[in-house]
């Protein structure tokens, strides 16, 4: 999926950066940057997740080999080697996937002029290049994920709690989104087309990343507070789970953080445009064409940020119950029911989930607080549009918790692999 939407991308923003812009300020490449930034770090992060999914349901079995005397080089070596062939397997199913899109991505108009087969076509070297950077990240992310293996096995098999969050990550969180919000303010014609591009590109991929450190931090001091209140052996079992890596809690949900963060800044610019369509004795019809092409890459990005969220919430939940497996069989041979271990998932993600859902979206109203204040005012239907995006998100992940019950079944039958 992520060579699929990779080259999907990619080709649509090829063709907006190779637009015509008449009037020399380079505007299309700008909406081609923004659209590619807007896809770095979701599938990073969705990479990275299905790596540590696939890492994860071998680290036992390479940890009892580093006990046995495997050196951490042999390893190393046999892991990433196989992540690389699962990789590169994915991707080449990607590039089947994306082969039939082109023919449908030609009707496209840009500047009023449908991209037809050339303007949507990737050459091979590029395509070659795309699909390895796909299997560089499930590498990185493969090796990562083996760094308790590689240094200490006797941590992974006794489950070693992960370390606790520092209040160092809201200074930088808080230090990069001033900065970014700064940045904005002061872009202005006299950057030149590239400069006004690379703050652009820099601001989007810097803020999104940036997420990913926050938000564990404030996931665990909200799992803190609910846990003090807990009045239910499902609460307190989820809330415990929450705080036992609350890094991995946030993975469950970084793909609504991404996705929030995008709706905000969609939902303004729709409703910014909307208004500015209706005064249209004031603009010009290149204007009008060009405010067309912005809702295009709105629309893309808005649809590539949840269409990989679906993906994220199913690897990142079946990776929790994969990680959580000895817990779900100890409960099951406590004799919990089955229908409160379900109840005790969702509690688990609802808490990363508030966080995802709400905070992104306050940064990024920060970020567009010019372009927000118009839309509020003149176009408030973008409010509606904003809370559906957060929405979905929010039910793409419950129907994550949902679609990975068999998953659970399948731990429960088989209660010795868990020990």
């Amino acid at each position: 999926m992520i060579s699929a939407v990779a080259l999907s991308v990619v080709a649509l923003a090829r063709a907006y950066w190779n637009a015509p812009d008449p009037e020399g300020f380079g505007q299309y490449r700008i909406l081609a940057a923004g659209m590619l930034a807007v896809l770095v770090v979701p599938v990073g992060t969705l990479g990275g997740a299905a790596a540590r999914l696939s890492t994860r349901r071998r680290e036992d079995r390479l940890a009892t080999l580093r006990l046995l005397g495997a050196s951490s080089s042999w390893v190393r070596g046999v892991a990433l080697v196989e992540a690389g062939l699962v990789a590169a397997g994915g991707a080449l199913v990607g590039l089947l996937l994306y082969s039939p899109l082109p023919p449908l991505l030609s009707f496209v108009s840009v500047a009023g002029t449908p991209l037809g087969s050339e303007g949507v076509g990737l050459a091979l070297p590029l395509v070659a290049v795309l699909l390895l950077a796909v299997v560089v990240v499930a590498v990185v992310s493969a090796g990562a994920s083996l760094r308790l293996v590689l240094i200490s096995p006797l941590g992974v098999r006794m489950r070693q709690s992960a370390p606790r969050m520092h209040w160092l990550r809201v200074a930088i969180a808080g230090f990069v989104v001033g900065g970014a919000v700064l940045v904005l303010q002061l872009a202005s014609v006299g950057w030149g087309a590239v400069g006004v591009t690379a703050a652009l590109v820099v601001v989007l991929i810097v803020v999104m990343a940036v997420l990913n450190l926050l938000g564990p931090y404030l996931v665990g001091r909200l799992a803190q507070r609910r846990l003090v209140r807990s009045g239910d052996a499902g609460t307190l079992i989820a809330m415990r789970g929450v705080l036992e890596s609350p890094q991995a809690a946030w993975r469950q949900v970084s793909g609504v953080a991404l996705a929030s963060f995008i709706a905000v800044p969609a939902g303004s610019v729709l409703g910014f445009l909307a208004t500015v369509l209706r005064l249209s004795d004031v603009v010009t019809p290149e204007q009008i064409l060009f405010f067309g092409d912005i809702r295009v890459v709105v629309v893309v990005a808005v649809a590539v940020s949840y269409l990989l969220v679906a993906c994220s919430v199913g690897v990142t939940q079946a990776a929790a119950v994969m990680e959580r497996r000895a817990l779900y069989v100890s409960l099951d041979r406590l004799g919990m029911p089955f229908s409160a271990m379900t109840r005790s998932r969702r509690l688990s993600v609802s808490t990363p989930l508030l966080v995802a859902a709400v905070v992104p979206a306050l940064i990024a109203a920060l970020l567009v607080v010019p372009v927000l204040g118009v839309s509020v005012v003149t176009a408030p239907l973008f409010i509606v549009t904003v809370a559906g995006c957060i929405a979905v998100g929010v039910v793409l992940v419950q129907l994550g918790v949902v679609g990975t019950t068999p998953v659970l079944r399948r731990v429960l039958a088989q209660p010795d692999r868990a020990l």
